[in-house]
């Protein structure tokens, strides 16, 4: 795609081009093997994610595309298998799914700092195309809610846990901080917009299906700008010498010990006379 803002570009075709987007940096942001050896192929929640994204931040295509059947259980059953004449298998939600699916929604109004959000003009899953002042390499990024009102973009991320701590870890885990510096370095390279904001919206996909808004904080941002430039300049590396990409496969020799919990074990049963 050449570079700009796009509003109408569909999921699959946004996922077809091949410029480089944040699941790439994230990824070699562990190692040049981590990126080239392990390619994403998803998550087991993924199907519930791509339902409440729709639900939440298209809710006009969510009834347009997805079909919630609550009373049927089975998949097997003869009214699932007559529903797909009419729908895709991932967008059919039965038994458990379409309930999950809609407890999640009923929580997402309930968060005031949300519904205002998504009630301010704006535009849902936004495609952004760039050329990297960096590296020059071609970039892409699709946000969830660009608003006009508010100086952040804004991320859905389904979670198990949306407590502070919980999503901290999340956070970590999937280098959620590179993500929102990635985002906001195509965003500054498509449209001139300088923006150091960025919130996460995290919304559980189990019960009680707590939510919060997230802002992410400076520090955290810097690091992930930090961490961004990095991995752009080694993926371009990697380009350029395609030897490179087998880094991090051989870790290096290092002494190892049990965990530090099993030495104490042995004073446990440790008589005292």
């Amino acid at each position: 795609m050449e570079p700009g803002v796009y509003y109408n570009i569909s999921n699959s075709d946004y996922h077809a081009d091949p410029a480089i987007g944040s699941t790439s940096i994230k990824a070699i942001s562990v190692s040049p093997a981590n990126l080239y050896f392990n390619p994403f192929k998803g998550s087991k929640s993924a199907h519930i994610g791509t339902a409440i994204h729709a639900a939440l931040l298209e809710p006009d295509l969510f009834k347009r595309e997805f079909l919630m059947m609550a009373a049927t259980a089975d998949r097997r059953s003869s009214e699932y298998k007559a529903a797909l004449s009419d729908y895709e298998s991932s967008n059919i939600l039965v038994g458990q799914e379409a309930s999950t699916v809609s407890r999640m929604i009923e929580t997402a109004r309930m968060n005031d700092d949300f519904v205002d959000y998504m009630r301010s003009p704006g535009h849902s899953e936004v495609s952004i195309f760039a050329t990297c002042d960096i590296t020059g390499l071609p970039l892409k990024c699709r946000f969830d809610r660009l608003s006009e009102s508010y100086p952040y973009p804004l991320d859905v991320k389904s979670c198990s846990d949306a407590s502070p701590r919980g999503f901290s870890q999340a956070f970590g885990k999937f280098h959620y901080h590179i993500q929102a510096a990635f985002y906001l370095h195509v965003l500054r390279l498509a449209t001139g917009k300088e923006v150091d904001e960025f919130c996460f919206f995290a919304i559980e996909n189990k019960a009680p299906h707590r939510n919060c808004m997230y802002y992410i904080g400076e520090e955290s941002l810097e690091a992930g700008r930090k961490a961004m430039v990095s991995g752009l300049e080694k993926i371009s590396q990697c380009i350029q010498d395609e030897s490179i990409r087998t880094e991090g496969i051989v870790l290096p020799s290092a002494e190892i010990n049990i965990p530090s919990y099993l030495f104490d074990e042995e004073f446990d049963d440790e008589v005292i006379l």
